[in-house]
């Protein structure tokens, strides 16, 4: 198997991308950490996975990752416990809503930047100091470790959504991080960031209330075959890739319904 002996922290796993793609990378052989607040969706999660060897293993970890953004070192042990012998990580918690800005509650701008921008820069920061040892000792033509951000096509000036202003803006920064990291690693580690568009299997997508004429959805699959294209090809560095299903458009306005 392609990904056999490589093991993968997934956060947002629970649910949508996260546990799509965990399914994905257990079929190529992948050992996988879950990480969500949900204990119960980990459990009935963690069953669903495929075992291809008796080298594979599987576990999760029920966990809030705003803790991360504290100063106590106990409150981050269930992380810097599995991060040793890390080959990918994947961020892929996020936190979504669709509030105007004069709407918005000061707590949901902050907890909003804070998952889906600030936790996976620390993530990534735990990450890559083992990612780093690991990519001396690795053969040629091997994968190379790497970290993946799920972005949105929202995080683009030609794509926008009304009530989405803080979500796009943490979702931006995703983009700036991926692109600075990128040059830092000099091609050791990788770094990606995916840009989905709108998927209705998804929370956001059930909830983004669009009329249907307006949207062209994409599947799930779409995106999770993309992000495995990405995650085994290491000539891929450094790039923010658009999956839209739509050619990428040079404008899209999704109205909504307000």
């Amino acid at each position: 198997m392609i990904l056999a002996n490589k093991r993968a922290i997934i956060t947002g796993a629970s649910k949508g991308v996260g546990f799509a793609l965990a399914k994905k990378l257990a079929d190529l052989g992948c050992s996988l950490t879950l990480i969500a607040r949900n204990e119960d969706s980990l459990k009935q999660n963690l069953n669903q996975l495929s075992i291809k060897d008796a080298n594979q293993k599987h576990s999760y970890i029920s966990y809030d990752l705003a803790k991360l953004l504290t100063d106590e070192e106990s409150a981050k042990k269930p992380i810097m416990d599995c991060i040793d012998g890390l080959s990918i990580l994947i961020n892929c918690a996020g936190l979504t809503n669709h509030t105007l800005l004069s709407r918005i509650k000061d707590d949901t701008i902050i907890s909003t930047i804070n998952l889906n921008l600030i936790v996976p820069i620390l993530l990534t920061r735990l990450s890559t100091k083992p990612m780093l040892k690991q990519a001396a000792r690795q053969k040629e033509n091997e994968i190379k470790p790497q970290i993946l951000n799920i972005s949105s096509v929202l995080s683009l000036t030609n794509t926008l959504m009304p009530g989405t202003s803080v979500y796009s803006a943490s979702k931006s920064g995703l983009l700036g991080f991926t692109n600075a990291l990128a040059y830092e690693l000099k091609n050791k580690v990788k770094i990606n960031s995916i840009l989905p568009g709108l998927i209705f299997e998804t929370e956001m997508g059930a909830n983004a209330n669009l009329k249907g004429e307006e949207l062209h959805a994409i599947p799930l699959d779409t995106v999770i075959n993309e992000a495995v294209k990405i995650i085994l090809d290491n000539s891929i560095n450094g790039q923010n890739i658009i999956v839209d299903g739509r050619g990428t458009k040079p404008f899209q306005i999704y109205k909504g319904q307000y």
